[in-house]
């Protein structure tokens, strides 16, 4: 029974590690597409911003192997790529005179598909090295 768990806990580790790999390379693929569509000369230091966050997130979960390092670049990529994104649309609807507020152009922001998966890649791979970390304590008894 005790190996049995152990081995869904590894299991389900190596399909969490999956998903977060799979997302990352989803965040960093749009960081490549952001870069061939987006307009430098204004706002050069977020639209930079906007599109190495995004990029670095698949080379963070394939080079980075210090788990609390990964997780702290992982919180960075998610937490710097939602806040250029939220500016640079700010900044489009603000020209454009459609925007109501700015909580509620982040919070849409959010709910982009981009934006969620580098949050997915940071939720996976904390929920896979909590799982590590039991699966170690396990051995150790």
């Amino acid at each position: 029974m005790k190996m049995n768990s152990i081995k869904s806990r590894e299991i389900l580790s190596i399909a969490l590690r999956a998903a977060a790999g799979v997302s990352a390379l989803y965040v960093t693929l749009h960081g490549l597409w952001g870069a061939y569509g987006i307009e430098f000369r204004s706002d050069t230091l977020i639209s930079v911003i906007y599109c190495a966050f995004p990029f670095a997130s698949f080379f963070v979960f394939l080079f980075v192997k210090a788990p609390k390092l990964e997780l702290v670049l992982h919180i960075l990529i998610a937490v710097g790529y939602w806040s250029s994104f939220s500016f640079l649309n700010w900044r489009t609807c603000a020209e454009l005179g459609y925007c109501s507020t700015i909580v509620s152009t982040v919070l849409m922001t959010l709910r982009t598909k981009p934006v969620l998966a580098a949050f997915a890649v940071l939720v996976f791979s904390i929920v896979a090295q909590q799982l590590n970390a039991q699966g170690r304590l396990a051995h150790q008894r």
